[in-house]
């Protein structure tokens, strides 16, 4: 193998600043490969689709998945020459956006035309990347593109992040349905940004100029796929003077280490994507000005996230049915994908304010803990130092990685979670602070309470389940990142005046989602003691649970006195049983014990649609929901049978 692609500065730093091991920087020159191997030969010369990309006449990239199969065109195809030679002919759309770019001349008469590619099977998640220039091109009227390409870079790339599919060749009728291929891009339209949430695949193109007193470095472009759970990547728009902007948000998953995409985009930004719909047909190019963002700036954008790429789109080409391919199977999402992260203005929109962190760095300590169920127990923190708990209902993130090994590892057959994993986990706070009558506010407080399920397969959850008594023993602290809220029947009043309640709600939960209920009712019933005659509500709760996930409705019972006078609390409970009927028929008899029978009603079934159109003045309640996607997904279809309007459904999600 001929040593040919030296790491330039971009790459360099941003292998230091995200602590690539030297011996791994030192070997990247011999992984890339000047010949092109023989089983990739033979791998690109069966693909029926390849990625590439190259740059128009201002240097700018665009991408394209090219079509390399047709049933009525045995011409199309791709051939390897001898190793370093592949001839393309492909079918694109009339308005493809790469195919634009061939027949613009290069910046300069006389430079070479750059191009990048990646092959990739969908079928089996094999990747491999291929660089170099392009000798001969030619377009027609109808989109028929042929390429002659001499390569000089050849990688093999993981399977991570691919989404598994099976593809069949068709042929569509192509429309174009935004065209600012020659102009500046603002806003996108609403299929466009459509086509960007549907996403799984996306295909990143970025180049990198070489200076001349840079030895061993050289001019190239790179193509590398980018994947993960529809909507990984983020939208956002920004206005000045009138004139839109319009960004997209990347953040960077668990890779190889070698950063050579984002390592371009350091020395410069110009960048090319390319989203393909396999379900419609659609393709949305783009290109634009790309930034990375680390660290503080990348979490100060996208919570949970230390390495996000930022990019402004000034250009972008979608056709409607342009990609000549149709699904033939159901698509399968990697199991490498992490969660999608949202965008920090996301999570304020949806109520979600953003984490109040401390000036100083706070840490939590368990203390006790109390079992509620089999499988749910609530864990007792105290806080290194006091904070202003957010309004009952708000949550806390908490980071383990202090306590548990966070090394790099590039595959985990075993756990694929574990390649991206942070350690850090935001629970509901179950407990309410203490509310003073004096100041009619709830006072800072030093322990806060979360009340977690042991999720199978569950990473934390079980940490904390099967380690509580190690971690109470050995005082072992936890860093605590700090409080949110969003999700509340509270309201502030002004200065000096308690917190105001909703007079008349409706709250659904299933299993755990019950824990901000946990921490309302509390602030509830400590506001309505303080203040007797100023706090006056009526709430139905309606709560579905499994087996013993009920007996957490003792959390609601009364020990110390009756309801306040304006205080009218009835409970709805909806049990089904799967393995315990022991265990579920003594939940119930305790819960029986608890509450009394004008307050509880329990069924032994599954919450129906008639639960929530039996609720007394639903159309003048509030509804708050919290639990599993499935219960609160049918609990929403419910209500809108219902009649319920939608500006009185608060759902609280999962998503931080």
């Amino acid at each position: 193998m001929t040593q040919i692609h030296r790491s330039h500065k971009g790459e360099l730093l941003l292998q230091e600043r995200r602590n690539t091991p030297k011996e791994l920087r030192a070997a990247i020159p011999q992984t890339i490969d000047r010949h092109m191997p023989q089983q990739h030969a033979e791998f690109f010369a069966g693909l029926p689709y390849l990625p590439l990309a190259t740059l128009d006449g201002r240097g700018r990239p665009w991408v394209s998945l090219l079509v390399t199969i047709s049933d009525d065109t045995p011409s199309i195809g791709i051939t390897i020459s001898d190793g370093n030679t592949t001839d393309v002919i492909a079918q694109a759309n009339p308005f493809d956006a790469f195919a634009r770019a061939l027949q613009q001349a290069p910046i300069s008469g006389g430079e070479k035309r750059l191009f990048a590619g990646v092959g990739i099977d969908f079928a089996n998640r094999r990747r491999n990347k291929i660089a170099g220039e392009i000798s001969c091109a030619s377009v027609d009227a109808e989109g028929k593109i042929q390429l002659q390409l001499l390569s000089d870079q050849h990688l093999g790339n993981c399977p991570k992040y691919i989404t598994v599919r099976s593809l069949a060749p068709t042929r569509r009728k192509a429309e174009v349905a935004l065209d600012s291929f020659d102009s500046i891009t603002s806003a996108l339209p609403e299929a466009a940004k459509a086509v960007i949430d549907r996403a799984s695949t996306v295909f990143l193109a970025t180049k990198h100029i070489a200076k001349d007193d840079v030895a061993g470095t050289q001019t190239d472009m790179g193509l590398n796929h980018r994947g993960g759970a529809p909507g990984f990547v983020r939208i956002y728009e920004e206005t000045a003077n009138d004139e839109v902007s319009t960004y997209l948000v990347l953040p960077d998953h668990s890779g190889n280490r070698f950063y050579q995409s984002l390592g371009n985009i350091e020395t410069d930004p110009q960048v090319g994507l390319v989203f393909p719909d396999f379900a419609t047909g659609d393709v949305f190019y783009v290109t634009g000005e790309a930034e990375n963002l680390l660290d503080d700036e990348a979490e100060a954008l996208m919570p949970r996230v230390s390495l996000a790429t930022r990019i402004k789109v000034t250009g972008a080409v979608l056709v409607k049915e342009g990609l000549d391919l149709t699904l033939a199977s159901e698509e399968q999402l990697s199991p490498y994908n992490p969660p999608v992260r949202l965008l920090r203005k996301e999570l304020e929109q949806m109520g979600h304010a953003p984490l109040a962190e401390a000036k100083e760095a706070l840490f939590a300590t368990l203390v006790s803990t109390q079992t509620l169920s089999d499988s749910i127990k609530t864990f007792n923190f105290r806080l290194s130092s006091p904070i202003a708990a957010p309004l009952p209902g708000g949550f806390g993130a908490f980071d383990f990685s202090g306590l548990l090994e966070r090394g790099y590892s590039h595959m985990n057959e075993a756990n694929p979670q574990l390649v991206n994993e942070d350690f850090v986990r935001t629970w509901t706070l179950s407990s309410a602070p203490q509310f003073d009558r004096n100041t009619n506010d709830f006072r800072a407080t030093d322990h806060v309470s979360v009340t977690v399920k042991r999720k199978p397969g569950g990473l934390l959850s079980n940490v904390l389940h099967d380690n509580a008594h190690t971690l109470i023993a050995n005082t072992l602290p936890v860093a605590f990142k700090g409080t949110g809220a969003g999700f509340t029947c509270f309201a502030k009043g002004p200065s000096g005046t308690p917190a105001t309640v909703l007079p008349k709600m409706l709250w659904i939960a299933g299993g755990v989602g019950i824990t901000p209920f946990m921490s309302m009712w509390d602030g509830i019933l400590q506001v309505a003691k303080a203040h007797p005659d100023l706090v006056s509500t009526d709430i139905v709760l309606l709560f579905a649970g499994r087996d013993d996930d009920i007996s957490v409705l003792k959390h609601f019972g009364l020990p110390h006195g009756a309801l306040p006078g304006h205080v009218k609390f009835r409970i709805a409970a909806f049990q089904s049983t799967s393995t315990s009927p022991f265990a579920a028929r003594s939940a119930r008899t305790g819960l029986r014990e608890t509450l009394s029978d004008n307050v509880l009603r329990l069924e032994e079934r599954r919450m129906e649609s008639d639960d929530i159109q039996s609720v007394a003045d639903l159309y003048e309640r509030e509804v708050f929901m919290c639990g599993p996607d499935a219960l609160i997904n049918r609990s929403e279809t419910m209500l809108t049978e219902s009649g319920v309007e939608g500006s009185r459904r608060h759902r609280e999600t999962f998503v931080f």
